[in-house]
């Protein structure tokens, strides 16, 4: 039963809106803040590499401008010195630099570079050549300086090739701090709008799907709360306790219907016992128990008239007594009357005999 429980009220966390709103805000504040980072790095890391490319055209002049006079009188033992410094000073940044006379052919080369890097810098440096201008390219950090003597004449060409390889680490170990500052920022951020959106959403809809499950139970009669509330949650409120008070009307009605059934079911069996009574002959019957209002005049008329039939038998009873008393008088007389008739043929044979006699006596 625990395990059970316990499986609930995971699925409710995991099926809970404001578990979902707040997961959205979260995955949303991430998403944003990443995308935030992640451009504002890569800002950084444009400028950084925008300064990079200036600090390489920069070096490049300064080291381009100390090897003039070398190159204008072919003083190559000390072109190595000033490459290697220019080396040193690069840093981690440097690849390869080399230079040319003013003929296009390379003096000196130093530092390790690919094929593509090799060709990039000597297309830059015979451009630097031709044009007598500075020829970079700040996406591959390559550049190309004329080397100018005196008055302007171009005495051969510096080539050079840094890399950006470590630029985007540095900008992160630069802004590590920073960046840890504004997770804790973001992290209280986060914390206080879960908390807000518990309190504003997640705290309303708890109370309302409470009440909704009460009105799904059954208690119509439990109080709505958030009715004033004039959002989404106050709508569902709204609709809940409109919807509550209908099916408060609707069960009413029910068992108004229930016991308005009771009453007829009750009725119609009272009646049926009183009739299957009067069907036997029993006019006793009579019914005694109280019906619904809305039946009551029918147990009154059955009753009424289980009475209107024993006094109609009763009188019918009264008047079969009397016409039989009256049948057994004119049966007396009847008989009297017999008695007499008899009585006097009897007289009348005598009278006719002695008529008979006397008319045979006149003769």
């Amino acid at each position: 039963m625990q395990g059970s429980n316990r499986t609930t009220g995971s699925s409710r966390l995991s099926g809970s809106v404001f578990i979902k709103g707040a997961g959205l805000v979260a995955a949303t504040a991430i998403l944003v803040a990443a995308m935030v980072l992640t451009a504002s790095t890569r800002s950084a890391y444009g400028i950084v590499k925008e300064h990079l490319a200036n600090l390489l055209t920069e070096v490049s002049v300064s080291y381009a401008g100390n090897l003039a006079g070398h190159l204008k009188f072919g003083k190559l033992d000390a072109v190595e010195p000033v490459i290697a410094e220019y080396a040193e000073r690069s840093g981690d940044h440097f690849v390869q630099v080399a230079v040319w006379n003013a003929e296009g052919e390379r003096l000196l080369r130093s530092g390790t570079a690919t094929a593509d890097q090799s060709t990039a810098i000597a297309d830059l440096a015979r451009r630097a050549l031709e044009t007598g201008e500075i020829a970079i390219d700040r996406k591959t950090l390559t550049v190309g300086v004329p080397v100018l003597y005196g008055n302007g004449t171009t005495v051969g060409a510096f080539g050079a090739v840094w890399t950006s390889k470590g630029l985007m680490s540095e900008i992160v170990a630069n802004s590590a701090p920073l960046m840890s500052v504004a997770g804790v920022i973001f992290l209280m951020m986060l914390g206080i709008a879960t908390v807000l959106l518990r309190r504003m959403i997640g705290v309303p809809l708890d109370r309302v799907s409470v009440a909704m499950k009460k009105v799904a139970d059954g208690a119509y009669d439990a109080e709505i709360p958030m009715t004033d509330n004039h959002d989404e949650v106050g709508i569902i409120a709204r609709s809940l306790d409109a919807l509550r008070d209908r099916l408060q009307r609707a069960a009413a009605a029910d068992a108004e219907l229930d016991g308005a059934r009771a009453a007829q079911a009750h009725a119609v069996e009272q009646l049926g016992r009183g009739l299957n009574a009067l069907a036997t002959g029993d006019l006793t019957h009579t019914l005694d128990q109280t019906f619904a209002a809305d039946y009551e005049q029918l147990r009154h008329d059955f009753n009424a008239t289980v009475a209107t039939l024993n006094e109609m038998l009763a009188s019918i009873v009264e008047n079969a007594t009397e016409i039989h008393a009256r049948a057994e008088e004119i049966g007396g007389a009847s008989d009297d009357l017999s008695h007499r008739t008899e009585n006097q043929a009897a007289t009348l044979e005598e009278t006719a005999a002695a008529l008979d006699e006397l008319t045979g006596s006149v003769r």
